[in-house]
């Protein structure tokens, strides 16, 4: 087998995510060898090589029959992994049409070898076969479903009978409606009836009046469904196709009478139609406010998480969770991690955000002691928490304590996560004293003892205070004289001195001197209104220099066309963009600088038409030709196609704003998604999808009346 694999295809000419393919046939010989530890490297290569991430690439296709004739094979060891995996490339839709075209193709012609599996001795197998097999080509259904059929008449684990169930609904909803219908009878396990709706929401077909019935039946008492190939969570996508009432009665019902897991499913659940649907914000709020009080830590815990979004149940749960964070365990401040932690820190987030005055004095204890998570500092910002007088005293506290430097303890990565919380925490307790500028002038002394070290916002801080940190001047101009320390850091210093001296005189120099780093000093420059002359020399060179493709390379000549531009040079900017066109690096960084150039850009029109049929960057394409040429069809058609993946962020309210009244096209749909029920789609933040979606409704009712 190995020798025809090598011989007969040239896996050199085939890429896969990490470039060429040769080296396929290799890894597939380890993923079946006798080192337990290479095997597993080996079939984790496979998983982000041939399938990375959901996305399939010229070599995937090939390597189908290969993974079916180890599969079918008894004396493949692993066998589970490979059939895993071909459910996965079975069910990703997620790669070039042509790709994927093959793929089918390929997978369709190995019916005949991966249906014997449905007989398989183990049930894991079986399991995962059932996945694969109703992830095949729609074609496939006839041969696929009589076969799922009869094994269903002899199936005897529940969670396989599940799976053969949602195969054949998949294949072939119509013919299978009768069947799960039927199987959702009483009496039957409680897997299977769980798996037959699963399969009946999943194939779209009408709704049974006992699916309520069911579910809780199913439910009540736990998950029916655990580690089921074909979901990741049962229970969410059955509840999600229930009416309003009959969904809140049935969260209320497990919330009240279910196990903790059952309850912590029904917030869950809650929260997620709270994501897609701005009424259910107002309908389920009662129910989340209701599960602050649950007697069980995890419940509360989910719970109080979901309001940190969903801030319209935060008014009613405000009580318990400051009685909460007013007498907290020792546990909750001594480990972020905890359940006890994760609670508490929620807590404090919504008090926050709300408003309310009970965060204040846990806030500053746990602060002193070193219990508040990084974010909850961060938050005084976004909110705009004034500097009163006890809390700069615990933020001074808190700076005075922890360690300038980490000592590594061990290694590994707990240590990695510490470390980074010690990290975060330095960032966010200085960009805090920034954030308050003069009136966190007691802070000076504090920070004084930071200015040595980079990578926070320690200069900035002072900058900001002004002359009140005149204190801080010595050791600033040392920092900032230092040839050990960094070009970054030393002009943050100079930038603070200029700012608490009043003299500009010694930032200009440094400019100067650190011609070297030309894109970081004119940027520096620009900021404070420096003059560009002494350093167009040698940002012309950069950006005219050929270093490769590497991306940083190729990033570096983007940004030192950027200031150029900005120093009225159109001509160098040009061959900086053509260059990352030609790399395919930064090509979304280089698109936009096309159309901050503009008409002159004209010439590279044809290579940004080119890019209007990318997946990634056909938006940022389609920005620069309005830019450059003011032709509206190819954004208008951008933004259609990429509203759905990434939802109405600020990339759409700068099209908006360069399309004007040639947006009336897409007028309609906008309005939908400004007024509608349904939340604006595309790629949002965990735990943020709520608030991010009224923000972006916001904007968006904001820009409305612009374009009309």
């Amino acid at each position: 087998m190995w020798e025809r694999i090598e011989m007969t295809l040239d896996w050199a000419a085939l890429e896969h995510a990490y470039g060429s393919a040769e080296d396929v046939p290799q890894t597939l010989r380890d993923a079946v060898g006798e080192d337990p530890e290479r095997a597993a490297e080996a079939i984790e290569h496979l998983f982000s090589s041939i399938y990375h991430q959901g996305t399939l690439y010229p070599a995937t296709p090939h390597a189908v029959p290969l993974l079916a004739e180890l599969v079918a094979d008894p004396g493949t060891p692993r066998r589970a992994a490979f059939v895993g995996l071909l459910g996965a490339i079975a069910s990703t839709g997620d790669a070039d049409p042509e790709v994927l075209a093959d793929v089918d193709a390929a997978l369709a012609r190995e019916v005949g070898r991966l249906l014997p599996l449905l007989d398989d001795p183990e049930a894991e197998l079986r399991h995962l076969t059932t996945h694969l097999l109703g992830n095949l080509p729609r074609e496939c259904a006839a041969e696929v479903v009589p076969a799922l059929l009869v094994r269903r008449r002899r199936e005897r684990s529940p969670r396989v009978v599940a799976g053969l169930l949602a195969a054949a609904g998949r294949l072939d909803p119509s013919g299978s409606a009768g069947r799960l219908a039927e199987e959702l009878a009483p009496g039957k396990p409680a897997a299977v009836r769980a798996g037959a709706l699963w399969a009946i929401v999943d194939a779209g077909l009408p709704w049974p009046d006992t699916a309520p019935e069911v579910v809780l039946d199913c439910w009540l008492d736990g998950s029916p469904l655990t580690n089921w190939i074909w979901s990741d969570d049962p229970f969410g996508d059955v509840v999600a196709r229930t009416d309003s009432a009959a969904f809140s009665e049935l969260c209320r019902t497990l919330l009240e009478r279910g196990t903790p897991e059952a309850a912590e499913k029904a917030v869950d659940a809650a929260y997620d139609r709270c994501t897609r649907s701005r009424s259910a914000r107002t309908e389920c709020a009662p129910l989340l406010a209701a599960g602050v009080h649950h007697p069980d830590l995890a419940v509360r815990v989910t719970a109080a998480r979901a309001i940190c979004d969903v801030l319209t149940a935060a008014p009613a749960a405000a009580d318990a969770l400051a009685a909460y964070v007013a007498d907290p365990p020792p546990v909750a401040v001594e480990d972020a991690n905890s359940s006890e932690g994760r609670l508490f820190a929620a807590a404090l987030e919504i008090l926050i955000t709300l408003g309310d005055p009970r965060w204040r004095e846990p806030f500053m204890a746990a602060l002193t002691s070193g219990g508040i998570v990084p974010g909850l500092v961060g938050l005084l910002v976004d909110t705009d928490v004034a500097a009163e007088p006890a809390l700069l005293t615990a933020v001074r506290r808190r700076l005075a304590t922890v360690p300038l430097e980490w000592q590594e303890h061990g290694g590994g990565y707990d240590e990695l996560l510490v470390r980074n919380r010690w990290s975060n925490e330095l960032s966010a307790l200085t960009r805090l004293l920034r954030h308050w500028g003069p009136d966190a002038a007691d802070a000076v002394p504090e920070l004084i003892r930071l200015v040595p070290y980079e990578g926070w916002w320690t200069a900035s801080a002072l900058a900001a205070i002004g002359p009140a940190a005149s204190a801080a001047v010595p050791l600033l101009t040392r920092v900032r004289d230092d040839a050990e320390v960094s070009w970054r850091h030393r002009l943050e210093c100079a930038q603070a001195l200029a700012a608490i001296t009043g003299d500009t005189g010694q930032l200009s120099s440094r400019v100067v001197e650190a011609a070297g780093e030309p894109v970081l000093v004119a940027r520096t420059a620009l900021r404070h209104g420096l003059p560009l002359d002494g350093l167009l020399p040698a940002l012309r060179d950069l950006a005219t220099t050929d270093r490769g493709d590497d991306a940083s390379a190729v990033r570096d000549r983007i940004d030192a066309g950027r200031m150029l531009l900005e120093a009225g040079d159109t001509r160098t900017p040009l061959i900086a963009v053509a260059a990352a066109l030609d790399s395919g690096r930064y090509v979304a960084k280089a698109a936009e600088l096309a159309g901050l150039i503009g008409p002159p850009a004209a010439d590279l029109v044809p290579r940004l038409r080119e890019l209007l049929d990318d997946r990634h960057d056909h938006a940022d394409a389609a920005l620069a030709i309005r830019r450059v040429t003011g032709e509206a069809a190819p954004l208008v058609d951008a933004v259609r196609r990429w509203l759905p993946r990434m939802g109405a962020g600020k990339w759409l309210a700068e099209a908006l704003r360069e399309l004007g009244p040639d947006a009336a096209p897409l007028l309609p749909e906008l309005r939908e998604l400004a007024y509608g029920d349904a939340a604006i789609g595309g790629v949002g933040t965990y735990g943020r999808q709520v608030r991010e979606d009224e923000e972006d409704r916001h904007r968006l009712r904001a820009l409305l009346p612009q374009l009309t």
